[in-house]
């Protein structure tokens, strides 16, 4: 890796290296809770027919999928910015029919390719840790929604338990990379995890945030033991 690597080469090729190994590697990682995580964000999403939802760091396309399977009267388009990620979507999307109601786009979350209050929906599913910018992010996030309209991001969070978040710290800084290892020699794109973490907020720091780029009535759920937590917030008029 080049000692000063552009922020966005270093994820494209940080995502393009574990691409064919992330959904399975997404299971082993998160013990088993991925779907468990999916399921309790999914109620939470809510999507109503006619709606257009925008899934930033769509990756692999799990959640756009599950979200154009629940409600079949809404449109989405998921955003990514590595294009092999992107290439394994549009697989999974085409292998399941939904290529009429989900699109797939490369671009960038801080420069999101889309006019003001362009959808209903916006999502995003472990990638507000990439983000070089959290709060730009967060303000793209509000300016492509309508008011009203909501924003739901998934992310691995800080447990307030200290026990709790010792043995996080342990599996997620010093096991995780290794499981990395095993699937293949990506022990150093595994080890962008824990790194991206470091400097990455807890829930509450997290809601004050929401409420600074624009969003209103913000809530945060924990999840397994606040390892993961979910956010929630409205566009504000």
């Amino acid at each position: 890796m080049a000692r000063h690597e552009p922020h966005d080469a270093k994820i494209r090729r940080i995502f393009g290296d574990i691409a064919d190994v992330y959904d399975p590697m997404n299971r082993v990682i998160t013990l088993g809770q991925w779907g468990r995580w999916q399921r309790r964000f999914l109620e939470l999403v809510a999507p109503s027919a006619g709606e257009r939802c925008l899934d930033i760091a769509t990756g692999t396309g799990d959640l756009a999928i599950l979200i154009a399977q629940m409600e079949p009267g809404v449109h989405v388009t998921g955003l990514d910015l590595s294009r092999d990620m992107l290439s394994v979507a549009e697989h999974k999307v085409a292998e399941r029919g939904l290529a009429s109601r989900i699109e797939l786009v490369e671009g960038n979350a801080l420069q999101l390719p889309f006019p003001d209050a362009s959808f209903d929906l916006v999502t995003c599913g472990f990638g507000l840790r990439n983000f070089p910018d959290l709060p730009a992010a967060l303000k793209e996030m509000r300016r492509v929604l309508r008011p009203g309209g909501r924003a739901l991001s998934l992310e691995v969070s800080r447990p307030t338990n200290g026990l709790v978040f010792f043995g996080f710290k342990l599996f997620f800084y010093g096991v995780v990379p290794v499981l990395g290892r095993l699937a293949g020699r990506r022990g150093a794109a595994y080890g962008w995890l824990p790194e991206s973490h470091r400097k990455f907020p807890g829930r509450a720091v997290l809601s004050d945030m929401y409420r600074a780029a624009g969003f209103a009535h913000v809530e945060g759920w924990p999840l397994t033991l606040g390892s993961v937590a979910v956010h929630r917030g409205v566009a504000a008029p």
